[in-house]
């Protein structure tokens, strides 16, 4: 429950320590709150409404990030030879891996930080962590049509903010920045090639469907501990920092 607890933290944008310190506002809650559970929904789902709103209450005081933000970041650090050294030097510690559908889900998690924080929770309830639309819509404390609305409101906004940004989306090509990060990590360091992601057999290339092929990449990617969370922590320091001080 606490991993899982850690995740949403995670994939709501947040940088490793702020999601960490998150996490242990959410148990001192759940502690202090247990005697108000009364089995009316699952307990993971009242958990959930606890750790949603803390998640809530943190994003609304933080600026929403820019589309941009991560090409920005891309462009300050090649501009940087010492920065491009301690990323090189960060690839090529002999834990680390390059995993491109972990830079997926990462990349993810920052444009779902453009969002409204109401909207971003939407998505990554019910999208990501598969939680039913009744049973999000419980964990926001709103009514399922309004839930609705603000996923449908949600997935419209990142769907439209890919076109352009991502090639593995729109696929004029292949994505530069998961390609040149795969490129900097060189032979040993780099997991297994993603040239495109595709829609199931059958099913017709839109927008929408493009969108729910990335999903399935982000709902099997670990984000918060796999072999390349190391970088992707970096990326959150210097993407929030940056985006804070704007």
């Amino acid at each position: 429950m606490a991993q899982t607890t850690f995740r949403l933290h995670l994939s709501h944008g947040h940088a490793r320590q702020d999601a960490e310190d998150l996490l242990q506002d959410v148990l001192v809650r759940v502690l202090e709150n247990i005697r108000e559970y009364r089995g009316e929904a699952r307990f993971k789902s009242w958990v959930f409404g606890i750790a949603t709103h803390v998640c809530l209450d943190h994003l609304r005081k933080r600026k929403r990030w820019r589309v941009e933000a991560q090409s920005l970041g891309e462009q300050e650090t090649t501009a940087d030879p010492e920065k491009i050294e301690r990323l090189v030097g960060l690839m090529h510690q002999p834990e680390f891996r390059y995993e491109i559908r972990e830079h997926i889900a990462f990349c993810f998690s920052c444009i779902s930080r453009t969002l409204p924080p109401e909207e971003q929770a939407a998505v990554m309830l019910n999208e990501v962590l598969g939680f039913t639309s009744e049973e999000s819509a419980k964990i926001l404390s709103v009514s399922e049509p309004v839930f609705r609305h603000r996923l449908a409101a949600a997935r419209a906004k990142m769907t439209a903010d890919y076109d352009g940004l991502c090639a593995l989306i729109n696929k004029s090509g292949v994505c530069h920045q998961c390609r040149g990060l795969q490129e900097v990590a060189g032979d040993g360091y780099g997991g297994a090639d993603l040239l495109q992601i595709e829609v199931a057999p059958g099913v017709a290339v839109t927008a929408e469907n493009l969108f729910d092929a990335r999903l399935g990449i982000v709902r099997e990617a670990d984000l918060e501990s796999g072999h390349t969370h190391t970088l992707h922590d970096l990326f959150f320091r210097n993407l929030s920092q940056r985006e804070e001080s704007r």
